[in-house]
């Protein structure tokens, strides 16, 4: 984009790179602070409100389902406010309110339901922090890779938040801390970059409309079920090592350690020039396939700390495999849309793996991996089927700018 132009993005004045890619990576960082509380211990806070382990996988899976469905539509209306930023306080700010209403929930199915909005606003905001950081990259040449691995870290401080917060006072500190969360991630959604036409979804095209590209179809499904793949960790993972006697602390530690690896690939994927969205969603599945058919069977605290350093596979380099293929084949302007496609398959298969774990958890928890390892399996043979040099055509976090062939 020209210099005027990006003045006039910018509300008139100059953004620096340095700039863009610390709110961005600030945006990222309030968004995933708030999942870090949520996806280790909010089943250890329903478990504690008396749900069953159905009623959990249950209450954990419906938000995944229904914002998969649903996600497509809040992205197009972030355009439809005419700005981002302002489509992403917004999806903060319902995420908030809804969820401060959960305090006056009682029973089983109001937590479900009220859960369950809040979260749907709250996981819209993803695809919005992805698509302003993806046209970092293409105005400001930033690093995609380094300035998303701030989710992560801010995903780690999240988890020790919460573990520290339930060791010091009890379980139902959880909820208070999740609530501070979303109401940190108003201000940061308000002090997001303006981005400008360029970053809007696509306009006088269906939000779910199939994307063209065979290559682009693919990589979705692979990367989906790759990242579904983690269904039963994010339900019962805390659940499990808490039977096995591991502290919350410790849990926390565990959840951390696999992100502390994480950053550690999204930090270093520049210096892998070489590989395009074939080779990081292999790497990916191949991870899921290996992690998920030793979860349940590693008990002694060490190995499961080893096993841990695999979600720099299964999460990261699945999730750099689908950038890459979306910054190679998407049409400038498309990224947000195509994010709240890849978001609709990723989430329908994690949702339905979900609630299939927690039928199986229920019976045996090897039952529940076992299954969790399947879909690694199917993605891996998704991903082998992909052309080799599937990459961005402008400078991006996993490193060459090669044209795709």
């Amino acid at each position: 984009m020209h210099a005027k132009s990006l003045e006039t993005a910018n509300g008139g004045c100059k953004i620096s790179a340095r700039a863009y890619a610390f709110r961005a990576a600030l945006f990222l960082a309030a968004t995933f602070f708030a999942i870090g509380i949520y996806l280790p211990f909010f089943p250890v806070w329903l478990k504690a409100q008396g749900l069953s382990d159905g009623a959990i996988s249950a209450t954990v899976a419906l938000p995944v389902l229904v914002r998969a469905l649903i996600v497509g539509v809040l992205a197009a209306g972030a355009d439809r406010f005419g700005e981002l930023r302002i489509g992403a306080m917004l999806y903060a700010a319902a995420a908030t309110a809804v969820f401060l209403a959960l305090s006056l929930a009682e029973g089983s199915l109001a937590i479900l339901l009220v859960s369950s909005v809040a979260l749907i606003f709250w996981h819209a905001l993803i695809p919005l922090g992805d698509a302003v950081a993806l046209q970092g990259v293409v105005r400001h040449g930033i690093d995609y890779g380094r300035t998303r691995l701030w989710g992560s870290v801010a995903f780690i401080g999240g988890n020790f938040a919460a573990g520290a917060a339930i060791a010091v006072f009890s379980v139902d500190a959880v909820y208070g801390l999740q609530l501070a969360a979303f109401f940190a991630g108003i201000g940061a959604a308000a002090l997001l970059p303006a981005v400008g036409p360029a970053a809007f979804v696509g306009r006088g095209r269906g939000v779910f409309n199939l994307p063209r590209d065979r290559r682009l179809i693919l990589a979705i499904v692979a990367a989906s079920f790759g990242t579904a793949s983690h269904g039963a960790y994010y339900a019962f993972g805390s659940l499990y090592w808490r039977s096995l006697g591991f502290s919350d602390l410790t849990i926390a530690a565990l959840w951390a350690l696999g992100v502390v690896v994480e950053v550690g690939l999204f930090f270093l994927a520049h210096r892998f020039v070489s590989w395009g969205a074939r080779r990081f969603l292999i790497a990916g599945t191949l991870g899921a396939l290996l992690r998920w058919s030793l979860f349940a069977f590693v008990t002694f605290a060490p190995l499961v700390f080893a096993l841990q350093a695999l979600h720099a596979l299964t999460f990261a380099a699945t999730h750099l495999g689908m950038m890459k293929a979306i910054g190679a084949v998407a049409a400038n302007g498309h990224t947000a849309r195509l994010q709240g496609f890849y978001q609709l398959v990723a989430g329908l298969v994690l949702g339905a793996g979900m609630l299939a774990a927690g039928g199986l958890y229920t019976i045996a928890p090897q039952a529940a991996f076992a299954l969790m390892a399947l879909l690694g399996l199917i993605g891996l043979g998704l991903a082998w089927q992909l052309p080799r040099g599937l990459q961005p055509q402008s400078p991006a976090g996993g490193g060459s700018t090669s044209v795709p062939t």
